[in-house]
Parts: structure tokens; sequence; C-alpha cells
């Protein structure tokens, strides 16, 4: 399913603690936990540069520009996802489907796709320093993400602000912690900061919150994005030349490439559609376990 983009894997406003660590069966961890920088993992840059530069090419110093769309779904509608959302029954509108899509302009047509993971790709002989030290996301009043997927860069730190009434502790699924970070309720204290360990696609899920599951991208490259709810996206600094857009959904279980030619501070359109083939025949109103 992810086969396409593998490759290019090339303010605390409180006094109370910043984050609070918890052992992998939930129970607090004794001992310091009034850090943020607690139970995380620092990446040396050595280690960071032989992931993303491994040939020692030298940065991409030449013209830029960017590639924006609009990605599409087809086929039947998202069906409904068994979760247990008791505790914030809000949280149902952003993970209670399969995926999440707006409605067709046309009977029938496609519908825009929220989530969906994009990339470009296909220069070569230069890599692309991120410039950015990490990625903040921030759960709202909702006990949700803004997004259900998670697009970053080897070597950033994934930031998480709790803004909700209820207490979220995610971890890496692929990751083994013995302890996980605890993000307080209602912004207290510093964000929560996680170092993803590889360049790989895995869930990142919640000790404390069953109904989470969000799709976590981490690539060797920064030409990457995430779609909104109106299914659009934006990649700025693209080099310039012949390349090609993919874009992968894991809730639709489905991929799409193009081909795009990309000129110097020019604002070149792709729209991708993807097709989602359930894996079995959906009755309305059923649940997928």
């Amino acid at each position: 399913m992810v086969a396409l983009l593998l490759p290019s894997f090339g303010c605390g406003r409180h006094s109370e603690p910043s984050s609070v660590a918890l052992a992998s069966d939930g129970a607090p961890v004794p001992g310091d936990a009034s850090s943020s920088e607690a139970y995380t993992f620092p990446i040396p840059k050595e280690g960071v540069d032989a992931v993303l530069n491994p040939n020692h090419l030298p940065a991409y110093d030449g013209p830029t520009g960017s590639v924006e769309g609009t990605v599409y779904v087809t086929g039947p509608l998202a069906p409904d996802i068994r979760l247990d959302a008791t505790a914030c029954p809000a949280a149902i509108d952003t993970y209670g489907k399969l995926f999440r899509a707006g409605v067709a302009a046309q009977p029938d047509g496609p519908r825009p796709l929220a989530d969906a993971v994009v990339v470009v790709v296909g220069y070569t002989g230069h890599y692309l320093p991120e410039h950015n030290e990490a990625v903040r996301v921030t759960i709202g009043v909702n006990c949700a993400y803004p997004s259900r997927s998670i697009a970053m860069t080897y070597g950033q730190r994934l930031e998480v602000v709790n803004l909700s009434a209820a207490p979220f502790a995610p971890s890496i699924e692929k990751e083994f912690t013995p302890a996980v970070m605890m993000a307080p309720p209602r912004g207290a204290g510093e964000p929560i900061r996680i170092y993803p360990r590889k360049a790989e696609y895995s869930p990142l899920l919640d000790r404390m919150a069953p109904f989470v599951r969000e799709d976590l991208y981490v690539f060797r490259h920064p030409l990457h994005a995430v779609t909104d709810l109106s299914g659009h996206y934006r990649i700025d600094g693209v080099p310039t030349g012949n390349l090609s857009v993919g874009v992968v959904h894991p809730g639709v279980g489905a991929e799409a490439k193009q081909a795009v030619e990309v000129a110097a501070n020019v604002v070149q359109r792709a729209d991708l559609t993807l097709q989602y083939v359930p894996r079995r025949p959906i009755v309305p109103g059923s649940v997928i376990p």
C-alpha cells in the first residue's frame, strides 16, 4: 500500500509539570518527570546525516517552484469504524470513518479526500535539507488531532500540545518505549516531544485515548504535505525539472502517481485521484471491526 512512498523516506501557559512519564502499563514512572526532555530520544546530527544524505551530496541551492492541487477519492462512501470514544464522543467526527472525504461536486463524482499524504520525488544529484526542527500538532477540544496523517522529515521532533480536557499519551506503534510522555489537558506545560527513530510509516496510537489512530510518515526529504478537509495540498521549495507527484492514503488503501514539470517561481497544478475498493462488500450502516 505504501510502496510508492517508501523509497522516498529519501509555550507553557501554566505552572503545572510540563509532562508526565508513564510506564508501558500506564502507571506513573518514579523519578523526575517534570521535564519535557525526559524519556525522549535525541538524534545525533551524524546519525541524521547518514540517513538523509548517505552519499554526501551537495545541498540543492538552485531555483525552485511549488506544486499545489487537490486529491480526490472515488468509489463507495467510507464505512464506519468501531471505536471506544465514550471518554470524548466528539472524537467520532474525526476518527469514526475509515477515511474522511467531502461532498462530490456532481452526483457519483470524485470527492475531496482529507489526510492523504503527498510527496514530490525524482530530483537527483542533490539532497534537500529540512529547515524546521519540529512539527507541532495540537489536539483540539474535540479530542482529535487536526489531521489523521502526520508527515515529517527524519531528524525532526514531533511536538504535541493537548487543548482537550482529557489526558493523552501518544506513542509510535513500531517503537517500543518503557515509558511514554503524557500531554496534560488544557495546554498545561510544555509540548511533549517525540523523536521517531526510523524513516518509515507507523501508526501513532495513544495509551490514554484508545480511539486515536494517526498515520505517521517519516521521510528522508522535506517535499511532503498532507491534504486538508477540502483535499488541498501545497508543497513549496521544489527543485525545477521533470519530477513526479505521489499520493497515498492508508484508509483508502490506494496510491497514485503523476508526472509534473516544475518551473522556477511557478505554482504547478497537480490533482490526483484515488479509487477506494472495499476489501469486502459494504452493507449500509455496517461497522468495520
